[in-house]
């Protein structure tokens, strides 16, 4: 007989199950990884009475105080994975090197130097410098104003 196997984007990040024990909070995620969050580790301030997946990504604690804790998808998955942490750190290492390579690439197919797209842009050389050196993570606003300094959709500085 054949057996079907099914995959599921963003499995790593869709927490399926979360039940409360003793010991913490068993969580299970919709790749099959399952793990304990000890309830020490969380400190709540006041015993957990329900918990509640109002999506995939959210685990709600409602406390016996009355007062709600909600706990994002990626700081559950740090408890169950833990090579999640480190896996996530790498990538956003990869990002700003990809991200850094690109505003080079532009910069110079627009013949221009880090100094006059700074003038163009109001963001500082050296801020350039180290996003091109992917050493800096940038802000909004930062990504915008260099988009703008390019003459380029910021789509065209974020995509390849």
């Amino acid at each position: 007989m054949a057996q079907a196997i099914t995959y599921v984007k963003d499995a790593e990040r869709m927490i399926t199950k979360a039940h409360l024990t003793r010991q913490g909070i068993l969580v299970r995620f919709a790749d099959d990884r399952e793990g304990l969050i000890p309830l020490e580790r969380l400190e709540l301030g006041a015993e957990p009475r329900e918990l509640k997946l109002p999506s995939p990504y959210l685990l709600e604690i409602h406390l016996e105080d009355g007062r709600r804790e909600e706990l994002p998808w990626d700081y559950v998955r740090a408890f169950v994975d833990l090579e999640y942490q480190a896996r996530a750190q790498e990538e956003g290492r990869r990002g700003k090197r990809l991200l850094g390579e690109r505003l080079k690439r532009l910069r110079e197919e627009a013949r221009l130097s880090q100094e006059a797209l700074a003038a163009r842009s109001g963001i500082s050389r050296v801020t350039i410098a180290r996003l091109e050196a992917g050493e800096q993570d940038p802000h909004y606003e930062t990504l915008l104003a260099l988009a703008q300094g390019l003459g380029l959709p910021l789509e065209r500085l974020l995509v390849d």
